[in-house]
């Protein structure tokens, strides 16, 4: 089937293109969600860490060129699911404060507020089953430790 045929094309189906493919095609959109890489093996080898971070075995050699025109091998996975599949699964939220303009490094706002983007943040995490665990104690002593200084918070871990 040619592109033609469809309305909107994303290119990733990790979790934000399969978030805009899923919401596209709830509004009648007909979408055509592009994977590079494929589906990924259902095996302990996935979450072997020797395999998967010291020897990159999941991680794409493919060589780029940089904006000088210099050969890079950049760490990229191309698979289902996208870098979702090798980070854990954290799904963090933008917080209100990061989408707010930062006059100390000239940043403009975002053009939404966190009002306008928390429904489809909540809508996201029901869809993917996302928990918000607690720390492990010693993680929490540390963190603890870290948000009595100015500026640090903390906050559950949405998985």
């Amino acid at each position: 089937m040619s592109t033609e045929h469809y309305q909107t094309i994303i290119v990733g189906a990790g979790a934000g293109g399969c978030a805009a493919a899923y919401h596209l095609a709830n509004a009648g959109q007909r979408v055509l969600l592009v994977e590079k890489g494929p589906r990924l093996e259902r095996s302990a080898r996935t979450l072997d860490p020797q395999l998967v971070v010291r020897e990159g075995h999941f991680k794409s050699s493919e060589v780029w060129l940089d904006g000088d025109g210099q050969r890079i091998v950049p760490e990229e996975y191309f698979n289902l699911g996208g870098k979702t599949k090798w980070y854990g699964a954290a799904l963090l939220r933008f917080s209100a404060e990061e989408l707010e303009a930062d006059p100390e490094f000239a940043c403009r706002a975002w053009p939404l507020r966190y009002t306008d983007i928390a429904p489809y943040y909540a809508e996201a995490e029901r869809l993917l089953n996302v928990h918000r665990f607690a720390c492990e104690p010693d993680l929490a002593r540390i963190a603890g430790a870290l948000a009595a200084r100015d500026g640090w918070r903390r906050l559950p871990l949405p998985m």
